[in-house]
């Protein structure tokens, strides 16, 4: 026992041990025990497990007065919930090194865009601190910031991945999911069935994009297909129509968060995507074409605040570009993230900018699955106004 453990210096107050003479033989008082009530009594002979079952069972009933429902979780939901990436697919040579917050690129980057005075630099959401939380660079395809997998699918992740599948292979006429695979690389988590290939909610949510734009516009048919993706994140969806449409004629990648940009140029040229397939920097942004078939905004508007939407409409209308599809994640509205964590509607900002709404839909069209998903993210499609 340490000579500075409580017992002794307890003792040593009991005894008046400062004022003895040396070689005084030290004689400890006698204490007796307190008396126990009946409560104590009973407790202290009681079954600890039938305690701790007792107490847990009385938490539950409370909670569920409460409105809550308390349960133990299952070894998949665990994983979940303790995990944010799958390691499973071992990370690309000097990948790791590459992807860190003190790569010089991404920090003259950052230098860059905090220098550059325009509204799409100013976040109320992608700030430092929510990308510290929310992202692990090498893995960046994980659960994360940029690709909810399990945060919102929540317990039977599984079974719900499956579900999603089964919705958008019943409407997959550019048989795209026999077209492209998913090789489970920078953390993202991949679910098999039967004999299907590993799927993922990257893949997934691609298909059903460009399955959309197909039925809706004709994507396929467009000769020389020209696309503009602002906040395109790491590049998910220029990845995967580049595969679909290798012919295409460009596709650039925008985004104002300088992660998202270093991110999508280094996943770009991984995947090694046609010439025409780029991302380019905010600060670069008068470089972009003068014309493009459809611009595409995935869960990025809706991250943004009403005066970066603005900006953003703007540079979108100069152009001229005929379609404009946005999907937001805040369901069942075209809603901002403001400063003060406030949301507005800024679908008048889109007929501002001379819009107008041709076809608003679920991403998961049947209702009997999307209420088991739990996923309610809609396409908001918007044509050209003619003059």
């Amino acid at each position: 026992m340490s000579l500075n453990s409580q017992p002794w210096n307890d003792a040593q107050q009991a005894v008046g041990w400062r004022d003895m003479a040396p070689g005084t033989p030290l004689e400890l008082p006698t204490v007796s025990p307190k008396p126990s009530s009946p409560i104590i009594a009973k407790a202290r002979r009681a079954n600890p497990s039938r305690i701790r079952n007792w107490t847990a069972e009385r938490v539950k009933v409370a909670a569920a007065r409460a409105g809550f429902v308390v349960s133990r979780l299952d070894d998949e939901s665990r994983h979940y919930v303790r995990v944010s990436h799958n390691d499973d697919v071992p990370l690309p040579p000097g990948a790791e090194a590459t992807l860190r917050g003190d790569n010089p690129k991404l920090v003259e980057l950052e230098r860059a865009y905090d220098a550059f005075d325009v509204p799409a630099t100013v976040h109320t959401q992608w700030g430092s601190a929510f990308l510290k939380r929310n992202l692990s660079m090498a893995w960046f395809r994980g659960d994360n910031a940029y690709v909810w997998q399990f945060r919102q699918l929540r317990s039977a992740a599984r079974a719900k991945t499956y579900l999603q599948l089964l919705d958008v292979e019943s409407r997959d006429r550019l048989g795209l999911l026999d077209k492209l695979d998913e090789d489970g690389l920078f953390g993202a988590f991949t679910f098999e069935y039967g004999d299907r290939p590993p799927a993922s909610r990257d893949l997934i949510d691609s298909v059903n994009e460009i399955n959309y734009l197909n039925d809706h516009i004709g994507l396929s048919e467009i000769r020389g297909l020209r696309v503009l993706d602002i906040g395109a994140g790491y590049g998910r969806l220029a990845h995967r129509m580049s595969t679909a449409f290798p012919d295409i004629a460009a596709y650039d990648c925008i985004d104002g968060v300088p992660t998202s940009t270093f991110l999508c140029d280094y996943y770009l040229k991984f995947r090694q995507v046609p010439a025409t397939v780029r991302s380019v920097p905010i600060t670069e942004y008068e470089t972009l074409g003068e014309r493009y078939d459809v611009c595409v905004n995935i869960h990025s508007f809706a991250e943004c605040s009403l005066e970066t939407i603005r900006w953003w409409l703007d540079r979108i209308a100069e152009r001229d570009i005929p379609w404009l599809l946005i999907v937001p994640n805040t369901p069942p509205e075209l809603l901002s993230t403001e400063s003060d964590g406030s949301h507005q509607n800024f679908q008048h900002l889109v007929e501002q900018a001379g819009y107008e709404l041709v076809d608003s839909r679920w991403t998961h069209d049947s209702d009997e699955r999307r209420d088991l998903i739990g996923v309610y993210d809609k396409f908001f499609l918007f044509r050209r106004k003619e003059d």
